[in-house]
């Protein structure tokens, strides 16, 4: 696919090891023009923070998070900072886990609708007493989820950014592949949900599925 360049926006990949297979989640920021590398840092240095007092709780401990990358999507040859980890950053949650497949979805709603609009991630770690039977995440699990990610939103404002979902694609072509855009659109998040209380499956993140 070609690169579609996204103004004043970052990606940021929350790059983790589950059960020795290597997983990630994607966030995106935007930021006010022109923007810094140490700014870029600084963000990726709250979501560190971030993922070791709200996501770490809720995940077991056989998940390590390696690093956090958050890459200037303004254009292809644009910058990329890694902020430091520090070491043994796991889960902390000691319960027997789930296979690493089992997930919950986390959706991110912006005000308008349609699949342009609208993000996701997949929670990585989940463990065997957060589940009510073989496919039920307790209420109260899902509640901490919601908490976790609505930070999200106070770490974007202290970095004076806006955490956004960004669409490269608009349609598809005679073939049914994505259109790229000529240049991708953001669209602010302004809530966070989980549509129900079911769990979901990432097949790539079981072993020797994924990278």
């Amino acid at each position: 696919m070609p690169f579609v360049p996204v103004a004043a926006t970052v990606l940021v990949e929350m790059r983790m090891t589950a059960d020795l297979q290597e997983v990630e989640n994607t966030l995106y920021f935007e930021f006010e023009d022109p923007f810094t590398n140490i700014e870029m840092l600084n963000l990726g240095d709250d979501l560190v923070t971030w993922w070791i007092n709200f996501y770490a709780p809720n995940i077991w401990e056989g998940v390590q998070l390696r690093e956090v990358v958050v890459t200037n999507l303004t254009s292809a040859t644009s910058d990329q900072v890694s902020s430091t980890v520090p070491p043994a950053t796991t889960g902390q949650l000691g319960t027997d886990p789930l296979p690493t497949n089992v997930s919950l979805t986390i959706s991110f709603r912006t005000a308008l609708r349609g699949r342009s609009f609208r993000g996701r991630n997949y929670v990585v770690g989940m463990v065997e007493a957060q589940t009510i039977g073989a496919n039920t995440v307790d209420s109260a699990v899902i509640a901490d989820w919601i908490t976790c990610y609505e930070e999200l939103l106070t770490i974007a404002a202290s970095n004076a950014t806006a955490w956004v979902v960004v669409s490269r694609f608009s349609g598809v072509d005679g073939n049914g592949d994505p259109i790229p855009r000529v240049a991708g659109v953001t669209t602010p998040i302004n809530s966070v949900v989980i549509v129900d209380n079911v769990v979901d499956s990432q097949r790539r993140r079981l072993p020797g599925r994924g990278r």
